[in-house]
């Protein structure tokens, strides 16, 4: 279908203004602005609003063969592109922290400061990861906003001092001074500030791409799941929350779980909403013939499934940190064996699906990799474990050895990817699992460098990303049923970029500040 003809409205000049604001940036729009000749179609820059109008919707039976190959991506966006992308969490952490500053008197109340911190926490991330192929402009935005408020704070004659100030700091490193190192959100001093960080930003980023991917007018394809093989932004999401949920698991901790027989019955007790949502999910969406992609994870699995199981196992075997590192090192490999030797690699893409094993194949089987990457995680998250009298020369240890495992990890991914093994998240193999732990670690590393070299006092941690990381599971619950209530309520891959973006805010407003009006009052919702 093609637009309908009729007057210039507003749906016109507001797709016509987005348009010309990403050119004036210099930036052209990396996705596609329709599909199959449907959707909103981008202005010709010629003239000043375009005669055509935009498709809002069509019958459902064309809907679901316009969704068919609306997420089709076999390239991905490449390694260094995806790896870019995560240095818009140090520089959001950083322009919010600059924002609390300058608005700390103008803000004094709790519901003002929740949706100040909405505004510099959440939404710059919502808007950068909802349009990904402008990663270098959202950067570029950031830095010059953070200069201004740096320089507004600093007057010129502060300059200086603020100079010898970071220069002392770097020579108590040097001599082995006291001072201190991480500052920690709790009063024990157990909990560093920048894990927080992590959890809270890789779980928003993951809500919002969920539901970015289903609007193409401003979500490239390039960073959509990939086919088979290759790298993208939703590729991450999934690795990403098990690796969250591991750097600060009991393991990580170095903390004894207790009799198995008992942690395993408790375990069972706690991952209940996982194993309902999964079912759930499968019986709604077979039940309103939604199209789901089957290569993904199967006809009947979904991640939902794949937690659960790592959770058992993981809770099963109650490895140390060291042993976890050494088990989930020779899992991936035998897995990786497996695929390449074995030929289960050829079986999972191209198989056909003749039985309840083969039409779940995927979700079953790369269940091994993801266990791998929880294991390995538990050995992240043991760097990240800090007594509350640590000094700043071994927390500067723990931020570069954190960078080391981030260059360590991504070299063994870029290698196998050279030798003809690349990264594929329909398997959940080596180079997968390797990508997933160099991109958390790197994460990890840059916040941690920012929270210890932070010059000033920092602020409270934000009431969102104090509510998010509390809450990841239930966060991750809601954001699926958000997701699932746009695509019910409107055809998403129609909206023109204006609606999109729209949408998506409206969207980590209604998702993420409820949780922080909880964090407000010392509430958390956890399943677990």
């Amino acid at each position: 279908k093609r637009g309908i003809p009729h007057r210039p409205g507003s749906c016109d000049v507001l797709n016509y203004i987005f348009v010309r604001w990403c050119r004036w940036q210099g930036q052209e729009l990396g996705a596609a602005m329709t599909i199959g000749g449907t959707g909103c179609p981008e202005l010709p820059p010629s003239s000043k609003f375009s005669h055509t109008g935009c498709v809002w919707s069509v019958d459902a039976e064309a809907y679901r063969r316009l969704k068919e190959g609306a997420y089709i991506n076999h390239d991905g966006a490449g390694l260094f592109s995806t790896c870019l992308l995560m240095l818009i969490y140090p520089g959001t952490v950083c322009f919010q922290q600059l924002i609390a500053d300058a608005a700390d008197k103008h803000l004094s109340r709790w519901p003002a400061k929740l949706l100040g911190e909405f505004g510099c926490a959440v939404l710059p991330l919502t808007i950068a990861f909802a349009t990904p192929h402008t990663a270098w402009l959202a950067m570029a935005n950031l830095v010059w906003v953070s200069a201004a408020l740096v320089a507004e704070r600093e007057k010129v004659l502060a300059w200086p001092r603020l100079l010898m100030r970071m220069r002392a700091t770097r020579a108590v490193r040097k001599e082995g001074v006291y001072a201190p190192g991480f500052t920690h959100i709790d009063a024990a001093g157990t909990r560093l500030r920048f894990v927080a960080e992590y959890r809270a930003v890789i779980m928003i980023t993951t809500c919002i791409v969920i539901l970015a991917v289903d609007f193409p007018s401003v979500f490239p394809r390039s960073h959509a799941k990939t086919e088979e093989y290759g790298y993208s932004l939703m590729d991450l999401g999934t690795g990403c929350i098990v690796c969250a949920s591991a750097v600060v698991s009991r393991a990580a901790r170095g903390v004894a779980q207790g009799p198995c027989s008992g942690a395993v019955l408790r375990r069972l007790a706690s991952i209940w909403p996982l194993l309902i949502m999964g079912l759930v999910r499968l019986v709604v969406l077979s039940g309103m013939d939604y199209h789901v992609p089957t290569s993904e994870y199967g006809v009947h699995w979904n991640f939902f499934f794949t937690l659960a199981v790592v959770a058992i196992v993981a809770t099963t075997l109650d490895l140390g940190p060291q042993a976890s590192v050494a088990v989930g090192v020779v899992l991936l490999v035998a897995y990786e064996l497996l695929l390449t030797v074995g030929g289960f690699a050829e079986y999972i893409l191209h198989a056909p699906r003749t039985g309840l094993f083969s039409a779940n194949r995927e979700g079953i089987m790369s269940c091994a990799g993801y266990l791998g990457i929880h294991w390995l995680s538990v050995g992240l998250g043991s760097l990240c474990v800090a007594p509350s009298t640590q000094r700043q020369r071994e927390a500067h240890g723990t931020a570069r050895r954190l960078l080391m495992v981030a260059g360590g990890a991504l070299g063994v991914a870029q290698v196998l990817d050279f030798a003809g093994l690349p990264a594929s998240h329909r398997m959940c193999n080596l180079a997968y699992a390797a990508l997933v732990i160099g991109v958390d670690a790197l994460v990890l590393g840059t916040l941690a460098f920012l929270d210890l070299y932070w010059p000033w006092t920092r602020r409270p941690l934000p009431l969102v990303y104090g509510g998010v990381q509390e809450s990841m599971l239930v966060a991750f619950l809601l954001g699926n049923l958000l997701t699932g209530a746009v695509n019910v309520a409107a055809q998403p891959l129609l909206m023109p970029p204006w609606a999109a973006l729209l949408t998506l805010a409206i969207y980590s407003f209604v998702l993420f500040v409820p949780l922080g009006v909880l964090r407000s009052r010392g509430k958390a919702l956890k399943l677990s």
